[in-house]
């Protein structure tokens, strides 16, 4: 949404509640201390504050304190119309220091409404939900008799779903919208969490999950709120459990496991299966009773039957693991994680379990084993690598610590550059420099590593090299060579400056050239940036934008 048009975007019903509030001046406040996030006060049935973020004419977010939920409401609106008309300050915020007669409507307003009878109460927030009906839906689900509870968040949920659509889809500027539903359900399931109503707090979030996935068919989540919510969701879950299961009989503990196990093995999560084991971990909770584990262990087997993909075999795996090591112990889960190495991540914990016993020519063999299983997945290859110098560390293989830091290296891993060169004694490291050098200058396209070595090095010959192979370079390294290379640098900038200015066409362009001048001018001189820039304005004198940004440098 652009600030210019933000007016396409908002119910015109909300566009002119707001824009009486802005005529009417009720936007107490207006303020930004960097020109893109602004804070504003609006004079209200309460003074309520509105966040905008700005990226230049574009509206990133904007949040609003008040109990509205139905997207933009006339305080954002209000807001959006005093920012375009640029009614707003740019100092730094201070806290009034007297209250405005806004400050004191609430205590005001407790006042009025105590005297009031309880059929003026009922009247006037019948009146308030006619305008509003999001007031309505929310007072509705707030005071629900919890019999009733999952019911009705289920249906809460699909009706900010289905408002939010248009022609069946919901795009990004709407997914916020229809997700309300959803985070008041989750809101309130977090109430019952920290009340200590642990099926409570599982039942309503797992209400949410099934209809929020099945969103993401029918929904751009650019931003990543659906995803969110189902992730709230099952967090809510995973510590309504660990907090709660003490709490709990055993057949309350086996109703709950029912249910989430249930939930998981559904056929929406098919094509979600991240979320499937999510869920089916938190089972894994349970396990102490043994007619549970049972039944979640043949779950996972069947499972496993059922998929082919090596992603879904490790995550069952992985759960099964779980299983083991809270219910038999670390030797059992030893035996299974070595029946299971083929698994990066249960190699990983072979290691981690050698490492631990001190046994350090295992972890060697495992890590050489898994540089050769893995050598098609360069990361896993890297892992193992990093694994086994520490183990050559801890052995103290002075030999194979320099053979294989002069690997990494030479990897672009800059990392173990001051480990290998710690590896040699003061005479000893020029000839090893050397031959690094070389290896590295055969490379059709020198890495950052090389270039690090250069500069850690002070090797300002080859630094100057490098810049005339690469001209662009020369804005970052001119320092280390300009002092003895002057005429060399000069040379270089003149070069890529003239070069860049060929190759653009538009304002921003030249914009980009005049930065790299202004570079030129604080390595060179002001002399030299002179009449560089006389040469650009002779040679391009048809360019007015150009001449007119070479202007501007002072």
């Amino acid at each position: 949404m652009n600030l210019s048009n933000f007016e396409e975007w908002i119910d015109e019903k909300i566009l002119r509640r707001g824009l009486d509030y802005f005529n009417k001046g009720k936007v107490i406040s207006l303020i930004t201390t960097d020109g893109s996030h602004f804070k504003a006060r609006i004079d209200g049935s309460d003074v309520y504050n509105v966040e905008v973020f700005l990226s230049g004419d574009v509206v990133l977010n904007i949040y609003c304190d008040c109990p509205y939920n139905g997207g933009y409401c006339k305080h954002k609106a209000a807001s959006l119309f005093a920012l375009k008309n640029g009614e707003f300050s740019s100092n730094v915020e201070s806290p009034p220091t007297q209250p405005t007669p806004s400050d004191t409507s609430k205590g005001s307003l407790n006042s009025l409404l105590s005297n009031l009878q309880k059929e003026e109460l009922i009247s006037i927030i019948q009146n308030i939900s006619d305008d509003y009906p999001e007031v309505e839906k929310r007072l509705l689900f707030q005071y629900e008799t919890s019999k009733d509870e999952i019911a009705s968040s289920k249906k809460l949920i699909r009706d900010y779903i289905n408002g939010a659509k248009r022609k069946g889809f919901i795009d990004w500027r709407h997914v916020d919208q229809a997700l309300q539903g959803a985070e008041l359900t989750l809101q309130k399931a977090r109430g019952k969490l920290e009340n200590g109503d642990t099926e409570g707090a599982i039942l309503l979030s797992i209400a949410v999950i099934s209809p929020v996935v099945k969103m993401l068919d029918y929904s751009d989540d650019s931003n990543g709120s659906v995803g969110s919510n189902i992730n709230w969701a099952i967090k809510t879950i995973d510590q309504s459990v660990t907090s709660g299961i003490n709490r709990l009989n055993e057949k309350e503990q086996k109703k709950l496991f029912e249910v989430i196990m249930k939930e998981a093995l559904k056929e929406y999560l098919s094509g979600w299966s991240d979320w499937r084991y999510d869920l089916l971990k938190i089972c894994t909770y349970f396990c102490h009773q043994g007619d549970l584990r049972t039944k979640l262990e043949k779950q996972l087997e069947a499972l496993n039957q059922q998929v082919d993909h090596s992603f879904d075999k490790k995550e069952i795996k992985l759960l099964q693991l779980q299983i083991i090591e809270k219910c038999d112990g670390e030797s059992a889960a030893e035996r299974f994680i070595y029946d299971n190495i083929n698994h990066s991540e249960f190699r990983e914990k072979a290691i981690s379990y050698e490492f631990n016993k001190g046994n350090y020519e295992k972890v060697i063999q495992l890590c050489l084993e898994g540089e050769i299983a893995d050598q098609h997945y360069r990361g896993l290859v890297h892992k193992w690598q990093e694994f086994r110098y520490k183990a050559y560390e801890l052995v103290g293989d002075l030999e194979n610590q320099r053979q294989l830091a002069k690997e990494l290296l030479l990897k672009d891993n800059f990392t173990y550059y001051g480990k290998l060169k710690g590896l040699y004694a003061h005479e000893e490291w020029e000839p090893i420099l050397q031959e690094l050098l070389e290896e590295f200058e055969k490379e059709k396209y020198q890495s950052s590593t090389y270039l690090s070595i250069l500069k850690v090095e002070n090797l300002k010959e080859q630094i100057l090299l490098y810049c005339k192979k690469r001209t662009s370079s020369i804005i970052d390294l001119y320092p280390y060579v300009i002092k003895d290379y002057f005429d060399d640098v000069n040379d270089i900038f003149i070069t890529y400056i003239q070069r860049f200015a060929e190759e653009v066409s538009d304002r921003r362009g030249y914009r980009n050239v005049c930065a790299v001048i202004k570079t030129y001018k604080k390595a060179l001189g002001t002399l030299h940036s002179h009449k560089l820039i006389k040469e650009l304005r002779e040679k391009h004198n048809r360019r007015p934008a150009f001449l007119d940004e070479l202007g501007k440098i002072k």
